[in-house]
Parts: C-alpha cells; sequence; structure tokens
C-alpha cells in the first residue's frame, strides 16, 4: 500500500500511510495543495534546501509541529516545500532536509489546528491521520 489521501473535505485531511513517514510527508503534499493547488505536481528541480527539527511529546502533537513549522517556513520564504529527507523520524521527533521551489505569495493565511486532530496506527497496523487547517 502506498500513502493515500483518503478523505479531503475543505480544510479536513485524513491520511493512511504504510510508515509514519510515508504519512508526514503525504500531510505535506496535502497541505501543499491548499498553500497553492498542484504547484509540486511535475517539479523538476529544487530552488531551496532548508533543515527543520521538531520534537514533541506524542505522535499527534509532532505531525502539528511538524506542519506548523513547514508552514512558517512556507511563508517566510515564499516557497513550497514539495519532497523531504528524514534524518531522523521516532514517534516523538523529527529533523527533516526541506528541498523547495518559490513560487511567491501564497494562498492566504492558514495555521493548522489542534482540534481532532490525531496520529495512530489502525487494526489493519497502517498510519492514520486527521489534520484541520483553519483559513
Amino acid at each position: 500500500m502506498t500513502g493515500l489521501i483518503q478523505h479531503k473535505v475543505g480544510n479536513e485531511i485524513k491520511v493512511l500511510a504504510p510508515t509514519l513517514g510515508k504519512l508526514f510527508k503525504d500531510n505535506l503534499g496535502a497541505m501543499n495543495d491548499i498553500l497553492k493547488e498542484r504547484a509540486c505536481d511535475k517539479v523538476t528541480h529544487f530552488d531551496c534546501l532548508m533543515r527543520l527539527e521538531v520534537a514533541a511529546g506524542n505522535t499527534n502533537d509532532l505531525l502539528v509541529n511538524f506542519l506548523s513549522g513547514i508552514l512558517e517556513l512556507s511563508f517566510e520564504q515564499k516557497a513550497l516545500f514539495c519532497n523531504v529527507y528524514f534524518s531522523e523520524l521516532t514517534e516523538k521527533k523529527v529533523v527533516v532536509q526541506l528541498f523547495g521551489i518559490w513560487r511567491g505569495p501564497l494562498n492566504g493565511s492558514i495555521k493548522i489546528s489542534c482540534d481532532n486532530a490525531y496520529v495512530k496506527k489502525n487494526g489493519d497496523n497502517i498510519w492514520e491521520s486527521q489534520i484541520l487547517f483553519d483559513f
């Protein structure tokens, strides 16, 4: 099974993935589509490279903090980070290299909501998550 954005309704994204890394990467892709729809499709080169390190007390907060950190960098750099390399990933810490493209101003101002956000393994040993974006 590859990653799957199972459900997208407005500002709610649900993702299923076989690994925690794939889950984080697919959530990043969904957030990028909210920022600038389909901007990462067919990207052949990257304009910028950034490093991000995030820790949290649990995997739910880690995903929210990971996406929030990238969102902050996206607005600062006017870039979308379309690819990610995980130097370290546990259920409480992530260290990544982010590969981005400059795209100018991004769509509006969004933030990641902690309300109803979750990351868990389901009964089939598949990672799943739900994230809400506030516009």
